[in-house]
């Protein structure tokens, strides 16, 4: 099957062109999850798109591709008209946010066994409770409680906040961010979501900025950035109402879609009416169709192809 797949995408090399095939900074990576590409330009990402039928968001069966871009491609902005551009960013988007609520699943699957552990009154190994200790520190949980009551408390929550976000809220949170993808912070660092670290000179120096307490964190990959911005949702505070929204449509069996949970979006950026901006986006690309999507196997491309 890897050998199949790996003819597919080196004959859509031979038909994007030879220069494609000429830059020796290409990369791509097959790994058991997905399609990894960085270094390429958009022409040859868009008939790799269309090699493996992935044509557009919106799809009837609700199944993307695991492509995943590592980094815009070189030649992104220059894209026309702005209207293509935009289409393709989300299309970038979508399979790397899917892949991050995948990783969130399978995090909150073992959260909820450490908890059955918990209610069937068996005790905790060493093991259990360093990962629940880990866990609630990436996830910003503290709690003065001892003993069994310190980690049920710590589990619930933990499944408050470890659950999927909608792709669509944070899709639309990277476009708005970033100018769908054209910003110099993008460029340089893959920060999608330009999130500040304060008091330092590590990172990304904003350009035309007179404050200089803080810099825009960078990434090694566009997945990175994801996930970090995910974590951000899933752990700050602030963000509590959208943690509370989900829990009421997991409860009714409802899918989380961003159109109910963007509102909660009040803090976290300095444009204007970041809220109303969000919502225009997510409803004028009608982004709930990634919502309601998951990433198909590779097993899934090689038969479409």
């Amino acid at each position: 099957m890897k050998i199949r797949l790996l003819v597919f995408v080196f004959l859509s090399l031979i038909f994007a062109g030879r220069e494609a095939l000429s830059d020796d900074k290409f990369k791509m990576e097959l790994k058991p999850e997905g399609l990894y590409l960085d270094n390429l330009n958009t022409g040859l990402l868009q008939k790799i798109f269309e090699d493996f039928g992935y044509m557009s968001f919106i799809a009837e069966d609700f199944v993307i591709p695991p492509i995943m871009l590592e980094s815009m491609p070189v030649d992104f902005d220059m894209v026309q008209p702005q209207s293509e551009r935009n289409r393709l960013f989300i299309m970038i988007m979508a399979p790397l946010i899917l892949k991050v609520n995948e990783e969130i699943i399978i995090e909150r699957d073992e959260i909820e066994q450490l908890k059955k552990v918990l209610k069937e009154g068996k005790k905790l190994s060493q093991k259990q409770k360093e990962r629940i200790e880990a866990l609630a520190t990436k996830y910003d949980i503290f709690t003065r409680m001892k003993d069994n009551e310190k980690y049920d408390i710590m589990l619930d929550r933990l499944l408050l906040k470890v659950d999927v976000v909608p792709p669509s809220l944070v899709i639309a949170v990277a476009a708005a961010e970033s100018n769908w993808g054209t910003a110099d912070e993008v460029k340089e660092g893959n920060a999608l979501f330009k999130l500040k670290d304060w008091f330092t000179t590590e990172g990304i120096k904003p350009k035309d900025e007179p404050d200089d307490s803080y810099r825009i964190r960078p990434y090694p990959d566009l997945l990175s950035a994801v996930r970090d911005y995910v974590l951000k949702l899933n752990s700050d505070i602030n963000f509590q109402h959208l943690w509370i929204s989900r829990k009421q449509l997991r409860q009714h069996h409802q899918v989380v879609k961003g159109r109910i949970t963007v509102y909660n979006m009040v803090v976290g950026s300095p444009l204007e009416n970041y809220a109303g901006l969000l919502s225009y986006i997510l409803t004028f690309y009608d982004l709930i169709n990634i919502d309601m999507s998951e990433l198909s196997g590779l097993s899934a491309i090689v038969e479409k192809k």
